[in-house]
This record gives C-alpha cells, structure tokens and sequence, in this order.
C-alpha cells in the first residue's frame, strides 16, 4: 500500500464489493451467514466495513460468489492492505473523528478542490498559524493545552499530502478577507502567505483568491471535494466535506456532490488568475502584516 494509503478507506472499498458479489449471486445477509454458520451481525459487520476480514473468511465469501482468477487476485490484496497499519492511527483519540476521517481522504484523493472563506485551509497552514488558531478554541469549549499541542502537530502528517508521490491534484479558492483576518501575530500572518505564495507555484497547486470587489457567487460556507484514486480497480464515489462548529458533515450524494462542483467552478471562474493571486499574497504579506 502506498505511505499515503488508509487501510480504513481499504475496508470500506472492500466492504462495498462484497456487498456489490452478494447481491450480483442474488443471495441476501442472510443467506450467506446461514451457509457459513455465521451470526447475521457478523456478516452486517463486514459488509459495513466495521470489522476487518480474516483471510479464511474472505475465501469462503470468494468460493460462495464463484470469484476466481484475477478477480480474485485484486479482493486478497486489497483485504491485506486493510488489515495493514495505519499510520493515520496515531491520530486516533487524539482528534475529533471528522478531523480524522478528512486527513483519510486527503491521503487517498486524486484531486481535491477546497473553498475557504475565513481562514487559511488546514491543509497549507503552517505551524505557528494552526497553533495560535486552535488556541482560541478553549474560549468556547474547554481544551487540553497537550490535546491542542497534539493537534498542531498532526499537521506535519496532514502536510506531507503536498509533496505525495504520484501528486495530488489540488485547487484551492481563498477569499480575499482570509489574508487580512489577524488570527496570528503579524510575523506568523507574513511567514504563511509567504508560504501560500510559495506552494502556488507547485504544478499540482492551483491557488486564486476571490477578490471581496469582484464578481461575486452565490453565499455558502468553506467546503472540500473529494475526488478519490482507484485502489484495484475499485474507488469510492466523490464526497464533499463540509466543516462546521460541531465538526464535520460528509456527503456522497451525487445530485449534491455536483452542485458543490458548479458552486468551485463559478468560484475559480471569478477569482483572480494564480500569478495575479500570488502576487497579492506577497502584497498583503509584506505591506500589510510588515
């Protein structure tokens, strides 16, 4: 499995295409479990990717779907990477699931375009500008200073998105007030949109910002979309990932996902070209947050 793979996001594909064989023998949950002598909770288990699947399980699954050949090949491979370390584990217990379950799907997008209306996206924030933001948090709800350090830090795991091999395609659209909102001291504020400037040059990186004079596009709050890569032929549906006060909200539906990918293209489509962005990014920080 690639370093940037999740074995979480393994047993989900997995999962679905033992649903998917099931279905296509026409045998129902139940039928399957009567024939191997299992529990109806545990074959709900393992179609709903809770629980991971044991190599003698997988073969009898196999054996009663009639797979074989290279089919057959693809399915052991893909469950012994879901049975693999993840290394996104060590994230776990450490930070609320939705924070977890978006570095999941940043490690395994082909492509992810982001709109961030108030704040530099997660994915590009330096250090000292991802601490001083989740400093504020113990305002509104009561935060361990260890349990804000460990997030911090999960943004050096977060980061090495960027500099994955094969790369990630990324577009992100940053409105213009994000740069002038102080979240940060003035060093830390001209050391991160330094630091944009920078990574907007990366071929993989389109960054614009959306001027507050221009055309404007219909209101909404910050959000990513989700195009993920194929693991053995097989990949899960695109997502958009809305962020919010109370976490997280994921959503797969596809009348939905398309809207949120209209509402990024008018936004690309009426932000400043990337070098007209870079060079207000390196404005705004050295004139601005001297």
């Amino acid at each position: 499995m690639s370093d940037f793979g999740s074995s979480a996001v393994r047993q989900q594909l997995l999962a679905g295409e033992l649903r998917r064989l099931r279905r296509r023998a026409h045998l129902t949950g139940k039928d399957v479990a009567t024939r191997l002598g299992w529990s109806e909770a545990k074959m709900s288990r393992i179609e709903n990717g809770l629980a991971r699947v044991k190599s003698d399980d997988l073969d009898k699954l196999m054996e009663i779907y009639g797979i074989s050949g290279s089919d057959r090949a693809e399915l052991k491979a893909l469950a012994e990477e879901s049975r693999e370390t993840d290394p996104l584990e060590e994230l776990e217990g450490d930070v609320p699931e939705g924070y977890a379950r978006i570095v999941r799907a940043e490690w395994e997008a082909e492509a992810i375009q982001t709109w961030e209306p108030q704040i530099i996206p997660g994915l590009l924030q330096v250090e000292d500008y991802a601490r001083a933001v989740m400093q504020l948090w113990p305002v509104v709800y009561p935060t361990p200073a260890a349990a804000i350090e460990r997030r911090v830090q999960s943004r050096v795991l977060r980061r090495r998105v960027l500099v994955r091999d094969p790369p990630v395609e990324l577009g992100f659209v940053i409105d213009e007030s994000v740069l002038l909102r102080g979240f940060a001291a003035p060093s830390v504020m001209r050391d991160q949109l330094a630091e944009l400037a920078e990574l907007s040059e990366h071929p993989n990186i389109d960054l614009r910002i959306l001027r507050l004079g221009g055309k404007q596009v219909i209101p909404t709050g910050a959000f990513a979309h989700f195009k993920y890569r194929k693991a053995h032929g097989m990949s899960l549906g695109d997502a958009v990932a809305l962020e919010h006060l109370e976490g997280t909200t994921f959503i797969d539906s596809e009348q939905d996902v398309n809207t949120y990918q209209e509402v990024f293209k008018k936004l690309r489509e009426n932000s400043l070209s990337p070098s007209a962005s870079r060079d207000m990014l390196t404005a705004v920080a050295y004139d601005i947050w001297r």
